[in-house]
This record gives structure tokens, C-alpha cells and sequence, in this order.
């Protein structure tokens, strides 16, 4: 068990492992949280969260809000611009339980930069404090901020928001080690900036970006020397790539399951998500995640024009059966 301190005493958080699950639209639901949690997983993270949804209510937005105890420790990600609004979230997900809030101000989606939201704030400097500051002077919980290296190709900002970081009294701060403008391209993913900002950091840093593998998760370890990782995609359809990233770590081998094993994984997740969803719904967001499984295998552009058309948990389950009873890996 390792403990996260932040920027006060106060902000300890008991973890499993130094690898965090990072906040995903559309996959880190509160199912597939539970699921990496199962394996094993440092601190989750929710989706990102509207903050204007958050104020008015807005049935899907509470939706994305639901947890469960099992899940802990897990911080809430919350995005937006206003920072009366982001008040008023920081109040409201702390009466809902949470063991922290996440600032976003890295996401590169341009509907929510164009809204001024997300990594738009990099270009705000001065926004970005003023709303830490309001979601500080709000809540209790720890407050963490993830960021890119900048906006703009070639740029730099990581120094300058550390100082408001530090400042502003942040928990810990998340770094993608790579602009807006240069999206997710690994071969510009820029690990030194990451170095540098935790060379002279007196907060704790987590490393994210350019993770395919467990490697990956060992050499941004050794490259940055951040006591934490966060991992996103390389967990889609390995919801142990975390546990297994620390096995690595800690003893050089990685974690590996037969089939049937892989099966019963699979029907967890699908059961878990009609359990969370209704059948309808459940089966619709499962298709996405079932993808993800497949990925690789052989067969997988067959299994997924079968995963297009499922309706039910029976023809879901069955599927996953007979695909992974006669895949070859």
C-alpha cells in the first residue's frame, strides 16, 4: 500500500498500486472502473464531467456521477470554463462522496475547446488559477489538475502552470507529455518535459502519454522518474494491463489469462454493464468495449460486424463464446 501526499497533510490517499486508470469519455464507466479495480488500479478516475451539466442538472451528466464503494479511492473529473460553475460542482460531487476532483485542462476534443474548456484554459493561464482557486475554496477534497505540454506545436507551458499548481495548493498534477496541435502522435510525446517539471516539482507528478505496452509503463517510470503513471487506452480491452504493468515493475513478468479465463472477464464486464444500464442501453455501450477485446486477434473484423448488430446480454455472452473458444492469439 503506497500513500499519495499532496500539497497538504491532509491530502492522503492510500494506494494499491503507483498506476493510475485515466479518465476516458465514452469507456471509464463506472463497469469498467470496477472491473480494472477488480485486477488492481491506483487512483480512477470518472469521465469527464460538464460542470454546466453538473448546474442544471442534466440527467446524462448525473448519470456519469454514479459510483460505487468498491471503486475507492476515485477523483471526479470535472470540465468547463466558468469558475462560479466549477464552484458550485466542487460543493455538489463532494456531498456525492468522492475522494477527490480533477481539473481538466488537457482535453484536445475541439467542440469542448471551442467552448473555451479543457486545454483551451492552457491558453488562459490566469482563467486556469482563478477556477483552481474557486473549486479549492469549495471543497475539502484533494484537488489534482491534468494538463498537456501546451496548446500550440513547439510550445511549453508545464513551468508556468506548476507555479500555479504549487501555488494554488494542487494535489498532484497529470501531465500528457504532448500539445493539442500535435494530438496523440507517440513519436512526439516529449517524456523529458515531464523530467524536467519533476526534477524541481514539490508536489507530486504523474506521467501520462505514449503507453502501449507494459514497456511503455516501465520506461516513463525510469525516463521521467514521477512516482505515478496514469494509463488510458492501453486499458481498453485489458482491464488487468494496469496490475499487470506493476507485476512487470515489481518482478519483470506480466500477467497473462487462457481463454476461457478471457471469457469469463468478457461476460463479467457485459453482465456488470446491463446490471448498470438496463439491457438496451448496456448492450449498446458494451459494443464499443467488446472491440476493444478483439483487437488484434484473429477473426477480429468478423467478430465486429457480429458486435454491430447484439441486442441482448444472451447473444452478447454467446458471441464472446464462441469467438474466444476458437480465436487463436
Amino acid at each position: 500500500m503506497n500513500t499519495l501526499m499532496g500539497s497538504k497533510s491532509s491530502d492522503k490517499l492510500n494506494i494499491d498500486i503507483p498506476i493510475f486508470l485515466a479518465p476516458l469519455a465514452g469507456y471509464t464507466d463506472s463497469p469498467f472502473r470496477r472491473l480494472v479495480r477488480y485486477f488492481g488500479a491506483g487512483i480512477v478516475f470518472t469521465e469527464m464531467v460538464s460542470i454546466m451539466g453538473i448546474r442544471f442538472k442534466d440527467k446524462n451528466t448525473l448519470r456519469l456521477l454514479q459510483f460505487y464503494p468498491e471503486e475507492r479511492p476515485i477523483f471526479v473529473q470535472l470540465f468547463g470554463f466558468d469558475s462560479e460553475a466549477f464552484s458550485y460542482a466542487a460543493k455538489f460531487v463532494e456531498s456525492l462522496g468522492f475522494d477527490g476532483i480533477d481539473i481538466n485542462a488537457g482535453c484536445p476534443v475541439p467542440k469542448i475547446v471551442k467552448d473555451g474548456s479543457g486545454s483551451a484554459l492552457l491558453k488562459d493561464l490566469t482563467k486556469l488559477s482563478r477556477i483552481i482557486r474557486a473549486v479549492k475554496n469549495s471543497t475539502h477534497l484533494p484537488v489534482s489538475l491534468k494538463v498537456r505540454k501546451g496548446f500550440f506545436k513547439g510550445e511549453n507551458v508545464l513551468s508556468h502552470v506548476l507555479k500555479i499548481a504549487e501555488d494554488e495548493g494542487i494535489s498532484f498534477l497529470t501531465i500528457h507529455s504532448i500539445t493539442v496541435e500535435e494530438g496523440f502522435k507517440r513519436e512526439d510525446e516529449d517524456w523529458d518535459a515531464i523530467s524536467e517539471i519533476v526534477s524541481k516539482a514539490k508536489i507530486p507528478i504523474v506521467a501520462n502519454g505514449g503507453i502501449e505496452n507494459e514497456e511503455d509503463v516501465e520506461s516513463l517510470f525510469k525516463k521521467t522518474k514521477a512516482p505515478y503513471v496514469m494509463v488510458g487506452r492501453a486499458s481498453l480491452g485489458r482491464p488487468w494491463f494496469l496490475k499487470s504493468s506493476y507485476a512487470f515493475l515489481k518482478e519483470n513478468k506480466k500477467i497473462d489469462f487462457s481463454n476461457k479465463e478471457k471469457i469469463d472477464i468478457i461476460v463479467r464486464h457485459i453482465e456488470s454493464e446491463v446490471e448498470f444500464l438496463g439491457e438496451e442501453r448496456g448492450i449498446v455501450e458494451m459494443r464499443k468495449h467488446l472491440i476493444k477485446y478483439a483487437k488484434g486477434l484473429k477473426k477480429a473484423a468478423e467478430f465486429r460486424r457480429y458486435v454491430n448488430n447484439l441486442k441482448t446480454k444472451e447473444e452478447a455472452i454467446a458471441l464472446v463464446r464462441a469467438f474466444f473458444d476458437e480465436m487463436e492469439v
